[in-house]
C-alpha cells in the first residue's frame, strides 16, 4: 500500500498540464486548458485541465480527476500501477508496496511479454545487415538515424527466431501470446515473420507492441505485408505506424500527414517532415482516428494517385470529415508515392508539400475530371455527387458553405443547386446519435462552494465555451437544455444569487422562447428568483435627453442589470410589438412568471410591466388574480434579495403610496401599525411603527418574513422558520428557532445576537408583540420528516397520513388511485393528504444562504431523479444486470430479491417481528463490497461512504440506522475478533427481530425504552460471524464471493453498465424503485401467506436436514418475495421461483454445514486434533475409538439404559475434563468457553449418544529405568567381585483407569466435522521403540 504522504508528494512534482501534454493536444483558454477528452469520441474541446487546480474534467463523458486519476483511465493502469508511473515520471522513488496476487501476476504476465517483444525487435535488429542489398535499392543504409530511430530489423529464414530465442531463455507460450511464433495444427512450432522487412508498432510510451512483416523477395500465394495478429497487447486497427516518432511534431506544427506505407513515413521523417504517420491498413478505424484527434483536428491525406490509393482518400476523408478534422490533400505526380518525393526533395519535401496542399473539393474535382477531361452530365453528375456526399459529412454549415462556393467555381455552377444536393443528402442520411454531446443538465456545481465568496453571486450561462473559459476561476454554472427537478434542486443547495448576460435569451419570431430562456424560467418558479441579467451598453436602445439650449443629443449608455422577470417581461414586450396573431397566450405566460415574484418587485416594476405588454393597470391586474391565488395556495414565498438601502431623503412623517397599493401592507398597517420600509429594489428591510403623536418611528435594521411552523407534540421540537431581510446586508438569512424563543423580545433577541448586522434598534417589547401577533397569522403549519423512507409507523397500517415514502427532495404516494412523485418547493415543503410536510435537506433554508450545514449531508442522498423516458433502465434490464454481473454463486438472485425486500421491510418485519440481512463474505478485492452497494443503489447514490464495523461508533450506527425505514444500510469490515461485542449484539437485533439499544426515556427518570429499528443492514466480511456460538449465522444468509480471476470484456462492459445505471449523477435507478414502491398494496395482502406457503415447501423439502428452523424463515422471505413478483406483478425476474427454491434449499444445508463447523464444538474439537498431533491430548488416554456391541448410558435421572448398536459402528468415547484442561490453557479458547457450556452443546449434537458412567482407558506411557544385571563381554574376575550394569533405558509401561466419558457417535461426528481424531494405535507405537 503506498501511503498517503508518497502520493501528494509524487503528484506536487508534477505538472497536470505537462503530462495530458503528452497524449492530447491542449490549448490556452482563461486560466486553464482545453483539449479534446481521449475517453470518448470527442470532436471539440470538451476537456478543461487547470493548472491551479491540478485536476481535468470532461463534461461531455464525465470523466475526471487528478494526474493520477488521468493516466490510471488513459493507460488502462491501477491507482498503485498509475501512481508508479508518474513517480518514475517526477524521479521519485517510492517505496515497494505489497501487491495483490492478481497486480501481481498481472504485471508480470505484462512484463514478461514486453520483455518478449523488445528481445524479438533486438533479434530481428540484429540480423538486418542480412537485408542490406534491399535497403540499399531503398536508399537507406543501416547507419541511417531514421532507421535506428524506427528500430526497423530483418527476420532470417529458417525459424531462426525461435531457435536463439527460445536459446537465450525466453519462454515459448509468451512468444507465441506476443505473434513472434505460432504453432500448426501438427504442433510444430514455427516463426510467424521469415525473409521480411521489420517494421515493429511501438505504443506512446516507447514500448514495442507488434511488428509488420514485408516480403523481400516475392512468394506465390504470400502476401506482400504480414502483421502481428490480436494479442493481449496488440489490436489490429489501434495502432499508428509513427506515432510515437511524431507526436511531438504533430503537436507543434497541429496537423498531420497521413500516407499509407511505413517506408513513406520512414521516407518522409528522413526528410524531415516528421508530422507524418500511416495507418495499420488502407482504411483508417474509428480508434485510430480517436488516437490521432488526441494530437490534432487537422490531417492532410498524402495517399498514391492510383486507383487503390484514390478510394482509400474518398472512404478516410469521410471517416474524418464526421469525426469532425479538417481535411486537406496533397495531390502527387502519376506514378510518385510520398517515398518517390522524399527521395528527390530531401529537405526541400516540407516545402514542396505545403506549397500543393489544397482543400479535398478541388483535390477531388481536379483527380476526377483528370481523369475524363470532358465528361458527360451523367459522369459530372456522378463527380459531384461524391464531393457532395463528402461536404455533408462535415457539422459545421460555416465550413459547408465556404466548401461549396469552392466547388461551384471549379464546375461553374449556381451555389444554390450544390446547397440544395446536399441538403437532400443530409436528409437522406440516418446520422448516429453523437456520443461526445453533451447530456442536458447543469454543470459546474462541484466548485461552487469552493469558488464563490459571501455575496457574490454565481454566474449562469448557456455557452459552452464561456463556461470552460471560467471553470476552474469563478462560481460559473453552465446550463444546457431544460433542467430536470433534480437539477434546480441541486442548483438551490449551492446559491440563490445569480447573474447572467442576455446571451441565449431570446423569443424567436413564433413565441417560442430559447432553451436558455426557458431554463432560466423554470428556475425563477422555482423560487430561485434572484437572477440578474446584465445588458451591455451596445445592447441597449438609444436614450436622449435635452441640454441647456434646448437640443436633443444621445446620452452615454453603461452597462444595466435587470430582473429576470422584469427582461423577461422586455423580451415579450419586443416580441408582441412585431407579432400579429393571437396575444393572449403570451401575455399568459408572463403573468404567470410575474406571479412567482415578490409583492415588493411587482409593485416597484408593475407600470413597467403592463407598458411593456401594452395594457392597462386594471387590466394586468385582473389578468394577474388567478395566478397570484394559484401561487398563495401553494404556500410559495418569493426570495428576492438586495443590498441597497432606502432613499436618504424618505420621508417618515408620510405613509409611502405602496402601503395602500399592496393588499398585505395595508392589512399589516391598519391591523398591527405598522408597514415594512422598502429599498431602492422594493425589498423589506425594515419596521415603520406609527407613532401615537403622528409620524413613523423606525425600528430594527431587518425586515422579518414568517415562513413555516414546524409543528410537534413535544414543545422542545416545535420551530418557526423565518427569512430575514437585512438593510445594510445584501444576501437574506434564514432561521430556524424554536417557537418558545418568539415569546418576548428578550427571547427573540437571544438568537438575533448570533447572526450579523440584525439588530432591534429602537425596539420595544409593544413592538415585538405587534410584529409576533402579526407573523403569528401568516406561518404555514407542517410536520417536519425525521426518519426517511416510508413513513408507515406500523407495518400493517392503512392510516392514509403516512402511506407515502419521502425522498429527501420530494415524496413518492399515490394520489387519485394514481402513484407519483411529488417535489418539495423552494421552503423544502410537499403536500399529502391535505397536510404540510417538511423536508429541509433541499429547502432554500438550508441551501444558499450562507448557513449551509452537514445536518442533512446523509439524507440528502436519499434523491429522487426524474430521469427522461430515453434514458431510463427498465426494472427488467437491471435485474438481468444484477444476476449476470453478479452471477457466481447466485449472488446477484439473492441481491435482486433482498433490494426489493428493502423497500418493504417494515411490512415484511410487522409479520411476525422477524427479518434477514445478507451477508457477503469473501476476501479482499472480491467484489463483495460492490455487490453490497449495488443493492444500496435502488436507494442512494452508491458514493457515499459506507458504515465501517471496526472504526465506526455504536452512536454513529445508530444514527445511521434510525435515519431511515426501509432503506438499506452497508456495514462493512466485519472481524470476529476486533468488533466490541455489544456492538455484536446490537448488530444481532438490527438484523432479526429490530431492536436497537436501550436508552433511558426522556432527561430524568429512570424508565428505560428500546430503540427501534426500521432500517435493513447489508453486511459484508472476510470471514463468517461466528461470535456468540454463531448467533448471528442463522440470522443471515452467507454469499461467498471469490476473488474474481480474468474477466472476460463482455463481464467488464456489463460490470461498466450496471455501475453507470446506478450513479445518479449518469443515469440512477429512480424510475426502477418507483416501479418497486407501487408493490406495497400487493406486499401488505399477500406477503404474509406467501412466507407461510414458502416456509411450508421448506419443511416438506428439507425434512431430514437437521435443526434448521430459523434458517428456513429466513430463507421464506427471499422465497416469499420471488413468489410475489412472480404471481402478482408484471415485472419480470431474470429467473424463476422453481429455480430460486433449488438455490435456496441448497443454500441452507451450505450453511448448515457452515455452522456445524464454525461452532463452540467445532473450535473444540478443531483445537483436539491439533493436541493429538502435540501429544498434549492422547488416544487411549483422554479417548478411545472402539466398536462395541452395546453401551449402558446414565440418564438425567440416575436410572441407566443400554443402547445397542449395529455391527461395525464406530463410538467415541471422549473424557471430557481432562481435555478440556488442555484446551483451557491453550489459545484456541479465544470466547472462554466453559467446560459446561462445551458439555451442554455436547447434549443437543446429532453424534451424542449419552453419558457413560464408568469405562476403563488403557494407554502406554514411557518410562526410563536402569538396564540392571551384569555387564557383557568382560573377563571373569571373582576377586574383582560382580559388575552391574546401571544404563538407563526407556520402557513402556501400560497405563489404566476407569473414568465416567461421553459416548459420541463417530461416524456422524465425522461426517459433520471431517476431523479425523484416531492416529496410529500405541500397540504400534510399541514397537517401534528401541529397547
Amino acid at each position: 500500500m503506498i501511503d498517503k504522504q508518497t502520493i501528494d508528494r509524487v503528484k506536487s512534482a508534477l505538472n497536470i498540464v505537462d503530462i495530458i501534454g503528452e497524449f492530447v493536444s491542449l490549448k490556452k483558454e482563461g486560466s486553464g486548458y482545453v483539449g479534446i477528452c481521449p475517453f470518448h469520441p470527442d470532436t471539440h474541446p470538451s476537456m478543461k485541465v487547470s493548472p491551479a487546480r491540478q485536476t481535468f474534467k470532461c463534461f461531455a463523458c464525465g470523466k475526471g480527476g487528478d494526474v493520477i486519476a488521468f493516466i490510471e483511465k488513459h493507460e488502462n493502469f491501477s491507482f498503485a500501477e498509475a501512481v508508479e508511473w508518474c513517480a518514475r515520471k517526477a524521479g521519485i522513488q517510492i517505496e515497494n508496496r505489497e501487491l495483490t496476487e492478481e497486480e501481481v501476476q498481472r504485471a508480470k504476465d505484462k512484463e514478461a511479454m514486453r520483455i518478449a517483444l523488445r528481445a524479438a525487435g533486438v533479434f530481428f535488429q540484429n540480423h538486418l545487415p542480412e537485408a542490406q542489398n534491399y535497403l540499399d535499392q531503398r536508399g537507406y543504409r543501416l547507419t541511417d538515424k531514421v532507421v535506428q530511430n524506427f528500430q526497423i530489423g530483418y527476420a532470417p529464414e529458417g525459424n531462426l527466431a525461435h531457435k536463439e530465442l527460445i536459446q537465450a531463455g525466453y519462454s515459448e507460450s509468451i512468444l507465441k501470446k506476443v505473434g513472434v511464433l505460432a504453432e500448426n495444427e501438427r504442433k510444430y512450432t514455427y516463426d510467424v515473420f521469415r525473409d521480411r522487412i521489420m517494421f515493429p508498432f511501438i505504443d506512446l510510451n516507447g514500448n514495442i507492441t507488434g511488428f509488420s512483416g514485408r516480403f523481400i523477395t516475392p512468394k506465390e500465394n504470400t502476401g506482400k505485408y504480414v502483421n502481428t495478429g490480436d494479442t493481449p497487447v496488440f489490436k489490429k486497427g489501434t495502432q499508428l505506424f509513427g506515432l510515437y516518432q511524431a507526436k511531438r511534431s504533430i503537436a507543434r506544427m497541429n496537423f498531420t500527414y497521413l500516407v499509407e506505407g511505413q517506408f513513406d513515413v520512414m521516407s518522409m521523417h528522413a526528410a524531415g517532415v516528421e508530422n507524418t504517420i500511416a495507418g495499420s491498413g488502407t482504411a483508417l478505424t474509428p480508434e485510430q482516428i480517436r488516437l490521432i484527434s488526441r494530437f490534432t483536428q487537422s490531417v492532410t491525406l498524402l495517399y498514391d494517385a492510383d486507383p487503390a490509393g484514390l478510394k482509400a482518400s474518398l472512404k478516410n476523408c469521410e471517416q474524418l470529415l464526421r469525426a469532425g478534422f479538417l481535411v486537406n490533400c496533397v495531390r502527387l505526380p502519376d506514378g510518385k508515392d510520398p517515398d518517390n518525393i522524399a527521395l528527390e526533395e530531401k529537405e526541400n519535401t516540407g516545402r514542396w508539400l505545403l506549397n500543393r496542399r489544397t482543400d479535398f473539393p478541388t483535390y477531388f474535382a481536379d483527380v476526377f475530371l483528370e481523369q475524363n477531361l470532358s465528361p458527360d452530365p451523367n459522369e459530372q453528375e456522378e463527380i459531384l455527387n461524391t464531393i457532395c456526399g463528402l461536404i455533408s459529412c462535415i457539422s459545421s454549415e460555416t465550413s459547408r458553405l465556404s466548401h461549396i462556393h469552392v466547388l461551384a467555381t471549379r464546375f461553374e455552377l449556381n451555389t444554390e443547386v450544390l446547397e440544395r444536393k446536399i441538403r437532400d443528402i443530409r436528409r437522406n442520411i440516418k446520422e448516429a446519435p453523437k456520443q461526445e454531446e453533451l447530456k442536458p443538465g447543469v454543470y459546474g456545481l462541484d466548485l461552487i462552494k469552493e469558488l464563490r465568496k459571501e455575496g457574490q453571486p454565481c454566474i449562469l450561462t448557456s455557452d459552452f465555451s464561456e463556461f470552460l473559459n471560467l471553470y476552474g476561476d469563478s462560481p460559473v454554472i453552465l446550463i444546457h437544455g431544460v433542467p430536470s427537478t433534480t437539477d434546480i434542486q441541486e442548483i438551490r443547495r449551492e446559491c440563490t444569487f445569480f447573474t447572467t448576460n442576455l446571451l441565449g435569451l431570446s423569443v424567436n419570431k413564433d413565441g417560442n422562447e430559447s432553451d436558455y430562456l426557458s431554463a432560466l424560467a423554470m428556475l425563477y418558479r422555482a423560487g430561485i428568483t434572484n437572477i440578474t441579467v446584465t445588458v451591455p451598453a451596445n445592447e441597449q436602445e438609444p436614450e436622449e435627453e435635452e441640454d441647456d439650449e434646448g437640443y436633443k443629443r444621445e446620452v452615454q449608455s453603461t452597462d444595466k442589470s435587470y430582473t429576470f422577470v422584469k427582461y423577461y417581461v422586455y423580451l415579450y414586450g419586443q416580441f408582441l410589438v412585431a407579432y400579429y396573431g393571437e396575444k393572449t397566450p403570451f401575455i399568459e405566460r408572463c403573468a404567470d412568471l410575474i406571479s412567482y415574484a415578490d409583492d415588493s418587485v411587482r409593485v416597484v416594476n408593475f407600470k413597467y410591466f403592463y407598458d411593456s405588454l401594452d395594457l392597462n393597470k386594471g387590466s394586468l391586474t385582473e389578468i394577474l388574480k388567478p395566478y397570484l391565488a394559484k401561487r398563495k395556495s401553494r404556500m410559495a414565498i418569493a426570495a428576492q434579495r438586495t443590498d441597497d438601502d432606502a432613499d436618504e431623503e424618505y420621508n417618515p412623517e408620510c405613509q409611502p403610496s405602496y402601503v395602500d397599493e399592496n393588499p398585505e401592507y395595508a392589512e399589516m398597517y391598519r391591523q398591527c401599525g405598522f408597514y415594512p420600509k422598502l429599498n431602492k429594489e422594493g425589498e423589506p428591510v425594515c419596521y415603520m411603527f406609527r407613532q401615537e403623536k403622528g409620524g413613523h418611528l423606525q425600528v430594527a435594521d431587518f425586515f422579518m418574513t414568517p415562513l413555516l411552523h414546524i409543528y410537534s407534540d413535544d414543545k422542545d421540537a416545535n420551530k418557526r422558520v423565518l427569512k430575514i431581510n437585512r438593510r445594510y446586508y445584501k444576501n437574506p438569512l434564514y432561521i430556524e428557532v424554536p417557537s418558545r424563543s418568539l415569546l418576548k423580545k428578550a427571547t427573540i433577541e437571544e438568537e438575533l445576537i448570533q447572526l450579523e448586522a440584525v439588530n432591534f434598534t429602537s425596539g420595544e417589547e409593544k413592538h415585538w408583540t405587534k410584529i409576533k401577533e402579526y407573523m403569528s397569522r401568516h406561518f404555514v403549519t407542517c410536520s417536519e420528516i425525521l426518519t426517511y423512507g416510508n413513513q408507515q409507523t406500523d407495518g400493517s397500517s392503512r392510516r392514509e397520513d403516512n402511506m407515502f415514502f419521502a425522498f429527501s427532495n420530494g415524496i413518492f404516494h399515490v394520489v387519485d388511485e394514481q402513484a407519483r412523485f411529488d417535489p418539495v418547493n423552494e421552503l423544502g415543503v410537499v403536500t399529502h393528504n391535505n397536510k404540510n410536510y417538511y423536508l429541509p435537506a433541499f429547502s432554500t433554508i438550508y441551501a444558499g444562504s450562507g448557513r449551509q450545514t452537514d445536518k442533512y449531508e446523509l439524507i440528502s442522498q436519499l434523491v429522487y431523479k426524474d430521469i427522461p423516458a430515453e434514458k431510463q433502465c427498465t426494472f427488467e434490464r437491471w435485474a438481468s444486470l444484477m444476476d449476470q454481473v453478479y452471477k457466481i454463486n447466485d449472488n446477484g438472485k439473492w441481491a435482486v430479491l433482498f433490494a426489493i425486500m428493502c423497500a418493504f421491510r417494515s411490512n415484511i418485519h410487522n409479520i411476525d417481528r422477524l427479518f434477514t440481512a445478507p451477508f457477503f463474505m469473501g476476501p479482499m478485492s472480491s467484489g463483495k463490497t460492490q455487490i453490497a452497494i449495488s443493492i444500496r443503489s435502488l436507494f442512494i447514490s452508491p458514493k457515499i461512504p459506507i458504515f465501517n464495523l471496526n472504526t465506526g461508533t455504536l452512536p454513529a450506527l445508530s444514527s445511521l440506522l434510525s435515519s431511515f425505514r426501509d432503506v438499506p444500510a452497508v456495514l462493512d469490515e466485519y472481524n470476529n475478533k476486533d468488533i466490541q461485542d455489544i456492538m455484536f449484539q446490537y448488530l444481532k437485533g438490527a438484523v432479526y427481530d429490530g431492536d436497537g439499544r436501550q436508552k433511558r426515556k426522556g432527561t430524568v427518570g429512570k424508565e428505560i425504552e428500546v430503540e427501534k429499528i426500521y432500517a435493513p443492514v447489508i453486511i459484508c466480511g472476510q470471514e463468517t460471524p461466528q461470535r456468540d456460538d454463531n448467533a448471528l449465522m442463522s440470522r443471515i444468509i452467507v454469499c461467498e464471493v471469490p476473488k474474481p480471476k480474468n474477466r472476460l470484456p463482455e463481464e467488464v462492459q456489463l460490470f461498466n453498465e450496471l455501475k453507470e445505471i446506478e450513479d445518479p449523477a449518469k443515469i440512477g435507478l429512480s424510475n426502477v424503485l418507483f416501479e418497486i414502491l407501487k408493490l406495497r398494496p400487493i406486499v401488505m395482502e399477500n406477503f404474509r401467506s406467501l412466507k407461510q406457503r414458502c416456509y411450508d415447501e421448506l419443511k416438506e423439502a428439507l425434512i431430514n436436514t437437521g435443526e434448521i428452523d430459523r434458517l428456513m424463515k429466513t430463507a421464506s422471505l427471499f422465497l416469499a418475495t420471488c413468489r410475489l413478483v412472480e404471481d402478482y406483478t408484471e415485472l419480470k425476474l431474470p429467473f424463476s421461483y422453481d429455480d430460486f427454491f433449488k438455490i435456496a434449499c441448497s443454500k441452507i444445508k451450505f450453511q448448515v454445514e457452515l455452522i456445524s463447523k464454525t461452532d463452540k464444538l467445532a473450535t473444540f474439537f478443531k483445537a483436539m486434533d491439533v493436541m493429538i498431533d502435540s501429544k498434549a491430548v492422547r488416544e487411549g488416554r483422554d479417548f478411545t475409538i472402539d466398536t462395541p456391541d452395546r453401551v449402558t448410558i446414565k440418564l438425567p435421572g440416575g436410572e441407566k439404559k443400554e443402547v445397542a448398536f449395529a455391527a461395525g459402528t464406530r463410538i467415541l468415547f471422549l473424557r471430557l475434563s481432562p481435555v478440556y484442561t488442555q484446551f483451557a490453557r491453550s489459545s484456541y479458547n479465544s470466547e472462554d468457553s466453559t467446560q459446561s457450556t462445551i458439555e451442554q452443546n455436547l447434549r443437543s449434537h446429532p453424534s451424542y449418544i449419552g453419558l457413560i458412567h464408568a469405562r476403563r482407558f488403557n494407554w502406554y506411557d514411557v518410562v526410563e529405568v536402569p538396564r540392571g544385571g551384569f555387564e557383557e563381554d568382560l573377563p571373569f574376575d571373582p576377586a574383582a567381585g560382580t559388575s552391574v550394569d546401571n544404563t538407563m533405558v526407556r520402557k513402556m509401561e501400560k497405563q489404566s483407569t476407569n473414568s465416567s466419558c461421553i459416548a459420541l457417535n463417530y461416524d456422524i461426528f465425522r461426517e459433520l466435522y471431517d476431523i479425523d481424531l484416531q492416529r496410529k494405535p500405541d500397540v504400534e507405537s510399541k514397537q517401534e521403540l528401541d529397547f
